[in-house]
């Protein structure tokens, strides 16, 4: 670790580096680590001992809450919530309005190369969809996709894509995320999803300098 890249916040606690850029009214809590490389937007508000890795990207009007992760380059939209203890990958991208509810683990590569050299190298990209909600202690394999809307039950093993907007999805018949239900314009727990919406991408450099190996 380059100390000289940090700066000590002595009320908090935290280790914050020095090039750290973020917008207005930004917050964070006591024992936070925010290192070199990470970008961060407006009215931005982390809880305690949170860590942001290089790499990391924040829109606006988002809320990472105590204990939570990023462990390399990602992508959060506005208007994101991100609750206590969860981890959100190395090539993962969060959609706007997208809701990351507590102790949530996802995955950026299919298989380990480590010690392994003649294993394919491989990193996948994830995408939680718009205005999603990722129930508590899920579970998501490299490479899936949320769609638009979707609910994804407490405790659930997402490992294929969910790709129907405004599903329902939760462990049953099988112990894996499968489709359970559409939830119509009459639901309270519908989102419409604007017509020109444009999903977030990762800037290319960012992609070659973090993810040199990326499958989009």
């Amino acid at each position: 670790m380059d100390w000289d890249a940090y700066e000590y916040h002595a009320p908090s606690g935290s280790w914050i580096a020095k090039d750290f850029a973020h917008g207005a009214d930004f917050e964070h809590g006591l024992e936070c680590i925010i290192d070199p490389d990470v970008v961060v937007g407006d009215g931005v508000r982390l809880g305690h001992r949170v860590h942001l890795a290089p790499g990391t990207r924040f829109g606006d009007d988002i809320e990472f809450a105590d204990d939570c992760v990023t462990t390399g380059v990602c992508l959060l939209g506005d208007h994101v919530r991100v609750r206590t203890g969860s981890c959100i990958s190395k090539s993962v991208i969060v959609d706007d309005w997208a809701f990351v509810a507590a102790g949530i683990m996802s995955s950026h590569t299919k298989n380990i190369y480590h010690g392994r050299p003649r294993a394919p190298k491989r990193q996948l990209i994830t995408r939680f969809g718009y205005g999603c909600v990722i129930g508590s202690r899920t579970n998501t394999s490299a490479g899936i996709t949320v769609a638009p809307g979707a609910i994804v039950g407490y405790g659930s093993h997402v490992v294929v894509d969910l790709d129907t907007p405004n599903g329902v999805y939760f462990n049953d018949p099988h112990p894996y995320a499968t489709l359970q239900r559409v939830l119509g314009p009459d639901s309270p727990y519908y989102i419409e999803i604007p017509t020109d919406y444009e999903p977030r991408r990762f800037d290319p450099e960012l992609l070659a300098k973090y993810l040199p190996y990326a499958t989009p």
